[in-house]
């Protein structure tokens, strides 16, 4: 019975911080604890305790003079964070569908999110491969072709705190396993300009993708596609990687990216 009381407490604790960020936007200015209880029929201890709670999270602001409280740079970040996605997905798109019809394989779209890689968008191909990469679904960065692109693109600091946290999973035998060998890995996808998953994730499936870029040439998102080994060969392969690679400069090129980066052999 406790537990089920402080569940409901919690609840109606985040209920009530969410009507505070919702009346500070309506508003468009400061407002302070007193006049924050009132037109939320609260108390003021509990809006002060809120509001600091808030606070903590860069979600409102204090106004150092006025003591006064406005809506903080988080909400900012994840606004931008959405656009930025939607954007994402309405520029990448057509061109995923592009990829499955010259290449008659199954593309996806995938993003780095709390260190983590999404899928965000998927288009099956002719041939339906039974591999868990639903749009939503989590995959492995270290042993897959768009996580290995994602990981290239950052600085030594954030790839040591995402293997610190995620470690080198084995899930095949080709599955690179040592910290050493996919920093030299990540060396050459820089180079060339594009990740190849071989067999490192799923024996039989091979996968190839390539960076996109946003306005300011960060790598914002990665896509590519998959197939089976009997159909991805190296020589194949090789082909794919130069589709992907001009497919992803051109959704890059629609984010505002200066210049697509080529793959070479």
């Amino acid at each position: 019975m406790g537990e089920r009381n402080q569940n409901r407490y919690n609840i109606n604790s985040l209920n009530r911080a969410l009507k505070i960020m919702e009346l500070l936007a309506e508003e468009g200015k400061a407002l302070g604890v007193t006049e924050l209880s009132r037109r939320l029929d609260l108390d003021k201890s509990m809006t002060h305790r809120l509001l600091s709670t808030l606070a903590g999270g860069g979600y409102v602001e204090q106004d150092p003079e006025s003591k006064k409280y406005l809506l903080g740079l988080k909400i900012v970040e994840l606004a931008g964070m959405k656009l930025n996605s939607i954007e994402l997905l309405s520029a990448a798109k057509p061109y995923l569908k592009e990829l499955v019809r010259q290449t008659a394989e199954s593309s996806h779209l995938a993003v780095m999110v709390d260190h983590e890689v999404v899928y965000l968008d998927k288009e099956e191909g002719p041939s339906v491969l039974t591999i868990r990469g639903g749009v939503g679904l989590k995959c492995p960065a270290h042993c897959s072709a768009v996580g290995k692109v994602l990981l290239a693109d950052l600085s030594e600091e954030d790839l040591m705190q995402i293997l610190r946290r995620h470690g080198l999973t084995k899930y095949t035998e080709n599955t690179i396993l040592s910290v050493a060998a996919l920093k030299e890995h990540l060396a050459q996808v820089r180079q060339r300009g594009y990740g190849v998953d071989n067999e490192e994730t799923y024996l039989g499936v091979k996968c190839v993708a390539a960076p996109i870029r946003n306005h300011s040439g960060r790598v914002t998102a990665s896509a590519g596609i998959s197939g089976p080994i009997q159909r991805m060969t190296e020589e194949r392969l090789r082909v794919l990687a130069e589709i992907v690679v001009e497919t992803c400069a051109r959704v890059s090129a629609r984010l505002g990216a200066a210049a697509p980066v080529l793959a070479t052999a």
